[in-house]
């Protein structure tokens, strides 16, 4: 039965995956009465972490196929509230950094291994449908997948300290070496490659002239993650020592630039059609995707998740990895 005083007032965030945490705004809860208040995602009753009769913080379920979230008190229900959840599209995989989505909407991953461990097949087509087809090509530890302006494959090599441009997913050919520990890969609009070495050096490589070192960093404990705007402006993150970690913004000049700090984690990114940037970390609390206004630095919890390595957009889906699966979330409504 429906009533009046038991309401979801709004979810935030309103995309979330399995572990994420969301925060809904309601009344007449009653978190009082032990096994008579629940929160349900279709049908599937959702882990409480704390509540009051006006909020509630829940954990996730895995429940892809959830159209929203209800809360129940007793008999009494509220209605149904609209929620996106990321359906996990493939598992068994081991990516370090952002997936990439190739020409044909299939999305390519890796299962990289320890350092100097030798994969067998340690990159991985998914398709839409989940199925994950190996390739057996003999790159230890892939790190960064980039595709070129030729429609090629790029990978990074975090062992061997080169990227590889992979012709035809067929042949190996070495691109740049001497790069230090590259982990993240992105191309601008020129063509030019940029890598991040985990060591503290953003490389530019130039296809036809080399390589240079283009800015330096503080050290990364673990990968720096790249993303380029529509201006050409290079986006960079990576763990470090600190508590406090930052996200940095390098102009195409070179000049390195601070555009939100206070954060804990921060790794993978993606840039949205409209310019904005979607950043895997955890802020103020909170941890999942962030949506930052690459103009003021405006940030917002949009994605609710645990622990997150990657992000990769194509049109309105949204693909989040981990370190052994891939999610995916359809965002054509949400930008």
């Amino acid at each position: 039965m429906e009533t009046s005083d038991v309401q979801i007032q709004s979810i935030s965030p309103a995309i979330g995956v399995a572990g994420g945490e969301v925060g809904i705004q309601g009344t007449g809860f009653q978190p009082g009465l032990p096994g008579a208040t629940k929160v349900l995602c279709g049908g599937m009753d959702a882990h409480i972490v704390s509540a009051s009769e006006e909020r509630v913080i829940i954990q996730l379920p895995e429940c892809p196929k959830a159209l929203g979230i209800t809360l129940r008190v007793g008999d009494r229900s509220s209605g149904l509230f609209p929620f996106s959840f990321a359906a996990r599209l493939a598992t068994g995989l081991h990516p370090v950094t952002n997936p990439v989505f190739a020409r044909d909407g299939t999305i390519i991953t890796t299962i990289s291994g320890s350092r100097g461990q030798q994969i067998s097949q340690p990159l991985v087509r998914v398709t839409p449908s989940g199925e994950k087809v190996p390739f057996p090509c003999e790159i230890m530890n892939p790190t960064g997948l980039a595709f070129g302006p030729d429609g090629q494959l790029y990978v990074s090599s975090r062992a061997e300290g080169v990227v590889f441009r992979y012709r035809d997913f067929q042949n190996l050919e070495m691109v740049a070496d001497e790069l230090g520990v590259p982990c993240g890969l992105v191309f601008n609009s020129k063509g030019l490659l940029f890598v991040g070495d985990r060591s503290g050096k953003i490389f530019q490589v130039d296809l036809a002239h080399g390589k240079k070192e283009f800015a330096t960093l503080p050290p990364s404990v673990s990968a720096y993650h790249l993303a380029i705007d529509p201006e050409d402006q290079l986006y960079v993150s990576g763990p470090t020592l600190a508590t406090r970690d930052v996200l940095y913004r390098i102009t195409p000049e070179g000049r390195v630039e601070t555009v939100v700090e206070g954060l804990g984690r921060p790794q993978g990114m993606a840039v949205l059609s409209d310019g904005t940037l979607l950043l895997a970390a955890t802020y103020a609390g909170s941890k999942g995707v962030f949506r930052i206004s690459t103009r003021d630095a405006r940030i917002e919890h949009y994605i609710a998740s645990p622990t997150l390595v990657g992000v990769a957009v194509s049109g309105g889906d949204v693909v989040l990895a981990d370190h052994s699966s891939l999610y995916i979330v359809r965002l054509r409504s949400q930008n």
